[in-house]
């Protein structure tokens, strides 16, 4: 049987109504079998560990107080294939560090985790999101591994409402409301924070739990110790609309004007208006339908990729096996919508924009069903265009495969 990794509507109905946005809560062993095991996160912080051939800082390892390691023999410190696995690696690495605290934090971690992991956060999330929406900002998975006693960062806010999914070890996050403590700073906190220990709400872990706090919640994980690993989920909810869109107009204006050099300077004297503003007014003007493609695909990626901006690789190049059936993958959306004489389509955080025609749009109606049909049902085209509109059909079907939104039945 297949692992499922969603909670029925009931459960998001209590959940939002007594804790998001609320107060912190522990999710006990919601599932079967754990989100992710330890084995798939030692594999994917070894793959992540590519990224530290540039500078970069969303990969880092750090020592006892704090101290970032930024030595050209950090390949040394970080897990490596030949450990085998992450109790083998705390081994080696307990022998190097001579009992000194380590940390490993690494941002973005849904790509090394790979799609099997992050359709199973389609899953979890489908049900919240029917409920909260999309976050408007974004959404991404972090991880945390090490023996450290307290984060680095002491107390601190997020701006995401957080899903810590607990790996290995047991994880401590001590929490407390905003109001419980004062601070200049809107996200940092007191360094020493033992006098508010009587408002703060402990919250205890275990491997397969998921531990969640809102975002106004300054919270600090804590521990004896012991070597643990989690996975931070952070829905970020706070962006206005002009921010969230901001990506699609760029990509828009990039489409229209290409990557033109910015005008150095402009008029101040005299009450013209530049012949480069009128240039540009006119092709917007003319070129309107272009920023909407581009504002629309952005939309429809942020949806269908569930308020991922990276996410993991698709397929390579599938074959359309004219003698199968596909359908839908439960889990992921498939939108279209038209624009003019084009039909934006998208799926797991990808579009295509291909020529409007009544059986591309009764293409996605059908495969929306989420039944099985037969690839040379799906190609046959009912109304006049009948091999231009095949012709896309094919594209279309084509584009669904490789983004895993179709599977073979």
């Amino acid at each position: 049987m297949i692992d499922d990794f969603s909670l029925d509507k009931n459960f998001w109905r209590r959940f939002t109504k007594a804790k998001w946005n609320r107060k912190p809560t522990v999710i006990r062993a919601p599932f079967r079998s754990p989100i992710v095991t330890s084995a798939d996160v030692f594999r994917a912080v070894v793959s992540a560990s590519r990224r530290l051939r540039e500078p970069t800082d969303d990969f880092s390892f750090r020592l006892k107080k704090g101290r970032l390691v930024l030595d050209k023999d950090l390949d040394r410190w970080v897990p490596r294939a030949e450990d085998g696995s992450i109790k083998s690696y705390v081994s080696r690495i307990g022998r190097r560090r001579a009992g000194r605290q380590f940390s490993i934090f690494v941002s973005d971690f849904q790509l090394e985790l790979g799609w099997a992991f992050f359709s199973r956060l389609q899953q979890f999330l489908k049900g919240l999101y029917e409920i909260e929406g999309v976050p408007s900002g974004r959404a991404e998975v972090d991880l945390f591994m090490g023996n450290y006693r307290r984060t680095h960062s002491s107390v601190h806010r997020d701006s995401a409402d957080v899903f810590c999914f607990v790996v290995d070890g047991r994880k401590h996050i001590r929490a407390w409301p905003a109001d419980a403590i004062s601070s200049s700073s809107p996200v940092t906190g007191p360094s020493q924070y033992m006098r508010f220990l009587g408002q703060s709400i402990w919250l205890e872990g275990n491997p397969g739990d998921i531990i969640y706090w809102p975002s106004s919640y300054w919270h600090v994980a804590e521990s004896g110790g012991w070597f643990g690993s989690s996975l931070s989920l952070g829905l970020y909810y706070g962006s206005d609309l002009v921010q969230a869109l901001a990506p699609g107009l760029e990509a828009g204006s990039r489409e229209i004007f290409g990557n033109k050099k910015p005008i150095a300077s402009l008029p101040f004297s005299n009450r013209r208006v530049p012949a480069s503003l009128v240039s540009v007014a006119e092709r917007v003007g003319r070129e309107s339908g272009t920023v909407t493609r581009a504002l629309m695909c952005f939309w429809m990626q942020r949806i269908t990729g569930y308020g991922f901006e990276r996410i993991p690789r698709v397929r390579g190049h599938v074959l359309l096996r004219a003698g199968k059936s596909v359908r839908a993958n439960g889990s992921s959306l498939i939108l279209s919508r038209k624009i003019g004489n084009h039909l934006v389509i998208a799926a797991n955080g990808q579009s295509i924009v291909v020529p409007c025609h009544r059986n591309v749009e009764n293409l996605i109606g059908t495969l929306n069903y989420r039944r099985a049909c037969p690839i040379a049902d799906l190609l046959t085209a009912r109304r006049r265009g009948r091999q231009r509109s095949t012709r896309t059909v094919r594209e279309v079907l084509k584009f669904l495969l490789n983004a895993r939104a179709l599977e073979y039945a």
